[in-house]
């Protein structure tokens, strides 16, 4: 598997193209099967691992996805080969109750006690990447700020990211920082199909975020970049922000040039993805080692110059 470098100038890390989603191992995924695809995973190159310390908590046990990447790395003494980026802000502080009034947010307290839960649960000494999960607007910008730069100084975090937060916060905070570590890593939800974004939804990469972190070179990161596999499942119906009649004429677009590559329209998503002028890391979440092949065949797949055409103009209004 191809490999990229993501650096803030402090810190460099290289990772795989891929970057594996394991929100329900432990949950959904039973340990068994996460430690399969893992174990798959990393045969076939990749070394880039997403979770969050939330994961798990719809049933009561925050940190779970954490806790079973930390006994696969354990087992399989990898923990030096792996990249895992988690994330600090969603936790609820009532076990058993997810409810998002209960959740942690970016108070200092939390941002530095779950870093140290993380790296434990993880069993690792340094985060390598670590996101503020879901802005929190109750907590004053410079407590946040102040205290993700103070993690990334002392070495407990490597590179520091934003999930689910508008661009406008990440430049100010970014502003704040000044010359202390800030964001160079913005993780929202992207994929081929455009989304209707509605009041209050800052959790979609734009084009004004594209423009923005292509100016000052941040990495952008695409979760749930197959619609939870409503690309490829009749029974699966697309999301109601993906289904409006531009996203009608770029499926056929899809389905069209995967007919041509004999691929699945999965596989074409993150091709695209990952061919795009500032390639966008995909973050895909898998159930089955054989999900996670069709995944994996995806890096290999070549779209040419007509393909990406066709793509890129379907459902575009002249």
């Amino acid at each position: 598997m191809r490999t990229r470098t993501l650096s803030d100038g402090r810190v460099s890390l290289r990772v795989s193209e891929l970057c594996l989603g394991t929100m329900y191992f432990g949950y959904r995924t039973p340990e068994a099967v996460a430690f399969d695809i893992l174990d798959r995973f990393l045969d076939a190159g990749g070394n880039f691992l997403d979770t969050a310390n939330c994961y798990g908590q719809w049933h009561g046990d925050a940190g779970e996805s954490e806790r079973v990447l930390g006994r696969w790395m354990k087992s399989r003494g990898v923990a030096g080969q792996m990249v895992v980026a988690t994330k600090v802000g969603a936790r609820t502080t009532v076990a058993g109750n997810p409810d998002a009034r209960l959740w942690q947010g970016f108070g200092s307290r939390a941002i530095l006690a779950d870093a140290d839960l993380s790296r434990r649960n993880l069993g690792v000494d340094r985060l390598d990447l670590y996101y503020a999960h879901i802005d929190d607007r109750d907590t004053l910008l410079e407590e946040t700020v102040n205290a993700f730069a103070g993690l990334a100084e002392r070495g407990t975090v490597g590179l520091l990211g934003a999930s689910n937060t508008a661009t406008w916060r990440i430049e100010r905070a970014r502003g704040l920082a000044q010359r202390r570590p800030s964001y160079s890593c913005v993780q929202q939800r992207y994929t081929y199909l455009p989304a209707l974004q509605g009041p209050g939804e800052f959790d979609m990469i734009s084009e004004e975020l594209k423009d923005y972190a292509a100016a000052e070179n941040l990495t952008l990161f695409a979760y749930s970049p197959l619609l939870g596999g409503a690309y490829c499942d009749p029974d699966k119906p697309l999301p109601a922000a993906y289904d409006h009649p531009t996203a009608q004429a770029r499926l056929a677009a899809l389905y069209e040039v995967a007919a041509q590559l004999d691929a699945s329209a999965n596989q074409v998503v993150l091709a695209w993805l990952l061919h795009e002028d500032r390639p966008v890391i995909p973050i895909p979440g898998v159930s089955s080692v054989a999900q996670l092949e069709e995944t994996l065949a995806a890096t290999e797949l070549k779209l040419d110059d007509s393909q990406l055409a066709r793509l890129a103009g379907a459902g575009v209004q002249c």
